[in-house]
C-alpha cells in the first residue's frame, strides 16, 4: 500500500494530448498519477514517460461510458490511498459536427454520456476523497463553444455548456470549504480532437498540449481557491 501522505492526482483521458501532458507535469511534482483512458497502449506510452522522468503512476483502462467502472474507481482509490488531492477531468468525445437534425440519436446520447453524465458519476465517486485532502482541487476541461452558441457543434457544445452549469452548481454547494473547483477552457490546442474538428488546419497556429499542461499546473498550484470560475487559458 502506498503511504497516505503521498499526493494523489486522477487524470481522465490521459492517453494523449492535454490529459497525458498534465499527468506528466504533475508526476514531475511528486504526485502519484492515476491515469485513465480507453486505449491501454496509449496509457502505457504516458506511463512510460512518467516513469522515465522518475514519477509514479497507476494505469486504469476505463471508458467514461462505464458508469459502474467510475463508481468502482472511487472505491479503489479510497481503499489504497483514502483520499484524492487533484482531479483533472479531461476525457471527452467530439461526435459528428453538422446540423443537429443530422446527428443520430445514439451518437447524441453517447456524447452527453461521456462529456456530461460521466462527470456526474465522477463527482459522486470522488467528492468524499477530495474532502479527505488538505488542499483539494478539481478541474474540468471545457471549450469556448460552451459559452457561445455556434452552429454545427451540436451535442459537443451542449454537453460542455451543461457540464459547466453542473460544475458551477457543485461549486456553490461547496462554498464554505477549501475544495477548489475550476473550469478550464484551454483554447485552440494541437490535439487529436482538434484535428477531428478542424481537418487541414495549420497546426503552427495552435498551442502545444505541453503549454496547456503548464498553465493548468500554475492554476492548481496558485493556492487560490476557485469556486466554479471559468478560466480561459488564452488570457492566463
Amino acid at each position: 500500500m502506498m503511504h497516505n501522505n503521498k499526493k494523489i492526482a486522477l487524470i481522465t483521458g490521459a492517453g494523449s494530448g492535454i490529459g497525458a501532458q498534465t499527468a506528466i507535469v504533475l508526476a514531475k511534482h511528486s504526485y502519484h498519477t492515476i491515469i485513465t483512458g480507453k486505449s491501454l497502449s496509449s496509457l502505457e506510452k504516458t506511463e512510460k514517460r512518467i516513469v522515465d522522468n522518475g514519477g509514479s503512476c497507476t494505469l486504469v483502462k476505463l471508458d467514461m461510458n462505464d458508469f459502474i467502472g467510475i463508481d468502482k474507481l472511487g472505491l479503489e482509490i479510497f481503499k489504497r490511498w483514502k483520499k484524492l488531492d487533484i482531479l483533472i477531468s479531461n476525457a471527452a468525445i467530439l461526435g459528428t459536427l453538422g446540423p443537429i437534425h443530422h446527428q443520430s440519436h445514439d451518437e447524441f446520447i453517447k456524447v452527453l454520456n461521456v462529456n456530461l453524465i460521466s462527470n456526474h458519476r465522477l463527482i459522486r465517486s470522488v467528492e468524499p476523497l477530495l474532502k479527505n485532502s488538505t488542499q483539494p482541487h478539481a478541474s474540468f476541461l471545457s471549450s469556448t463553444v460552451a459559452n457561445e452558441a455556434r452552429p454545427f457543434w451540436g451535442a459537443y457544445a451542449i454537453s460542455k455548456a451543461s457540464l459547466q452549469h453542473m460544475v458551477k452548481i457543485w461549486s456553490m454547494e461547496n462554498q464554505n470549504n477549501n475544495l477548489s473547483i475550476s473550469i478550464i477552457n484551454p483554447g485552440k490546442t494541437n490535439t487529436k480532437m482538434r484535428k477531428q474538428a478542424m481537418p487541414g488546419e495549420n497546426s503552427d497556429n495552435l498551442q502545444d498540449p505541453k503549454e496547456v499542461a503548464e498553465k493548468i499546473k500554475h492554476i492548481i498550484f496558485s493556492n487560490k481557491i476557485f469556486k466554479g470560475e471559468v478560466i480561459d487559458l488564452n488570457k492566463v
